[in-house]
């Protein structure tokens, strides 16, 4: 993976040269995290500049105190949120659905923000590699959801046993690393989203096979 991917226009918080006077404030607060988000995916969250974000929002430092009291340190933990929510919300899991389709949408998703990359997706590759306890803790959440949403997709729960929980954690990890690849080598998609869904149902079948009890 790259040190610092550049991030596509589509999903980038624009920069405000003119913001609008008066937000509601969670209006305010999102276009905050947002800008935020912008500059932690082209720097990471150690380089995050308040006097940049402030530039870029339109705002001046004390209204970013106002919405994060503690700072750089609340606007970096905000913007990470931000992206764990942009990248794992709309998991689908619903078991009316069938498994190909949802396997086919949920990876469809992931695969747009890793190959363009979105802000999104280049913080949270950044935030993995960060030493601030608070932003690991931040970003084991959203990957926590992401292994939840597989686990209902593949065993019909989010509780699972240790073994298959492990091999979700395992997938999540070398398929982040396939999707960067995807991006940065020019990878043909279809053949990138066959590779990781068979090698997600073949991770499930060898974990619901190893914690069956011997017969």
């Amino acid at each position: 993976m790259s040190e610092n991917p550049k991030t596509s226009s589509n999903g980038s918080a624009a920069r405000q040269d003119a913001a609008p006077r008066r937000m509601s404030p969670e209006n305010r607060r999102e276009q905050l995290e947002r800008v935020a988000l912008e500059v932690i995916a082209e720097r990471g969250p150690a380089d995050l500049s308040l006097d940049e974000v402030a530039e870029r929002a339109g705002v001046t430092r004390n209204l970013l105190y106002h919405y994060f009291p503690r700072g750089k340190a609340d606007l970096v933990i905000a913007a990470v949120h931000q992206s764990g929510r942009d990248l794992s919300d709309g998991w689908v899991t619903d078991p009316s659905i069938p498994h190909a389709e949802r396997l086919a949408l949920n990876f469809g998703r992931i695969i747009e923000h890793a190959a363009a990359p979105t802000p999104a997706w280049v913080a949270m590759r950044h935030s993995r590699i960060s030493a601030d306890p608070e932003v690991q803790e931040r970003t084991d959440e959203y990957r926590n959801l992401v292994v939840d949403a597989m686990a209902l997709n593949n065993f019909g729960t989010t509780d699972p046993p240790p073994l298959a929980k492990l091999a979700l954690r395992a997938f999540l990890a070398y398929a982040e690393e396939a999707l960067d690849d995807l991006r940065e080598n020019d990878l043909d998609r279809a053949a990138v989203f066959a590779l990781l869904a068979q090698t997600l149902t073949a991770t499930a079948d060898a974990a619901i096979e190893l914690t069956e009890p011997a017969p």
